[in-house]
């Protein structure tokens, strides 16, 4: 009701606006007030919307025999009211998994109604916060769905301490629903996560590979963080790679040849490197100093465009966007030095849904 009182009270006070608007306005405004004024309408519509809450979730994204690249979250550390953090799906087959798991992420895997009961685990790039943040709820919520064992993360060497730490901060959670609902409904050894950690020095490491679903892992550039890793995913022919936070990296380019689609992050330089000097000016030194120093350690679009370009990449998707740009005016300055290429490059959001058919193609969507 608040939004239609807007419109109309902009349609009477403002000259030069139609009057049809306003008087639209009015009967939409009449037509809600009956609406909610019955008691059998307003039960239906309430039933419709716990149907549509009933309707489970997208296991169909399991059995097409596609390669599966959601993004779950294309923000930052800094806050964004319409990105989560960082956060990549992965589904291929009965397997699916979840690159980094940033606050905010799992939010966005419920409304988009990925199949978190057939979580097969959570891949770490590395273990800054805006990556890890949201494992505790990952592994409450793919719990709560039906997964009824622990949750593998893997993750280079730290990561056993990362889950520990998870495992412990939900404890009492744990118990509260296992007490409450019994252990036929919340099976206790489901609650947990487990730490399967890894450790990739100047060749990749292949983590997983059950014949179908090949998992590899490679070091990337983010200095000072150590371990950091970007993954590969190759299944029925197609492949795509997600780059993790990292510099320019001759070691990702030699991971993503071949690949069909790369997922990389993307600083805009030009952006942080006014907005640390505008901040100097206003004497603001230690948030000038901490923007300067992110520089370094990440990519701008166009590095990540090169990278895709030397590997022989055909697609380009950026995510883990700083700033994440909030129209389509900050988008353009955002994407800067990436026209005119035989790359397709892709600015991220969150729901993306990128499909590679086993038979070729990209299929491109949004999943809500």
């Amino acid at each position: 009701m608040s939004s239609v009182y807007t419109r109309l009270s902009a349609a009477t006070q403002y000259p030069g606006t139609p009057t049809t608007t306003a008087i639209a306005a009015l009967l939409l405004l009449t037509t809600s007030s009956l609406l909610t004024g019955c008691e059998r309408i307003q039960d239906r519509m309430i039933e419709r919307r716990i149907e549509q809450g009933l309707a489970g979730d997208r296991e169909d994204l399991m059995k097409d025999g596609s390669l599966h690249v959601i993004l779950c979250g294309t923000g930052s550390p800094l806050a964004d009211a319409d990105r989560a953090a960082a956060c990549t799906a992965v589904i291929a087959g009965n397997n699916f998994y979840l690159v980094d798991v940033g606050p905010g992420s799992q939010e966005v895997v419920q409304l988009m109604r990925l199949p978190r009961a057939q979580l097969s685990g959570v891949l770490l790039t590395h273990f800054h916060s805006d990556h890890i943040g949201g494992l505790g709820e990952v592994t409450m919520q793919s719990w709560v769905a039906g997964r009824d064992k622990p949750l593998p993360v893997y993750g280079g060497p730290g990561v056993e301490r990362i889950v520990s730490g998870f495992n412990l901060a939900y404890n009492h959670d744990r118990a509260y629903r296992v007490a409450h609902h019994g252990d036929h409904l919340m099976p206790r050894e489901g609650g947990r996560a487990t730490a399967h950690a890894f450790e990739v020095n100047k060749q990749p490491v292949i983590i997983m590979n059950d014949g179908e679903l090949r998992i590899t892992a490679f070091k990337v550039e983010h200095n000072p963080v150590e371990p950091a890793v970007g993954y590969r995913f190759d299944y029925g022919g197609r492949s795509v790679v997600i780059s993790g936070d990292t510099g320019p990296s001759d070691a990702l380019v030699e991971a993503s040849r071949g690949a069909d689609l790369l997922v990389h992050e993307a600083l805009a330089g030009h952006l942080i490197s006014r907005m640390s000097r505008l901040a100097s000016e206003r004497g603001l030194d230690r948030m000038a100093g901490l923007a300067a120093d992110i520089l370094d350690y990440h990519s701008t679009p166009a590095q990540a465009l090169d990278a895709a370009r030397r590997a022989g990449v055909p697609t380009l998707v950026l995510t883990h966007l700083v700033p994440g740009p909030p129209n389509r005016l900050a988008e353009r300055v955002f994407m800067r030095d990436t026209d005119d290429t035989d790359v397709e490059v892709i600015l991220g959001r969150d729901g993306m849904h990128f499909v590679l058919p086993p038979d070729g193609g990209l299929q491109r969507g949004t999943l809500e």
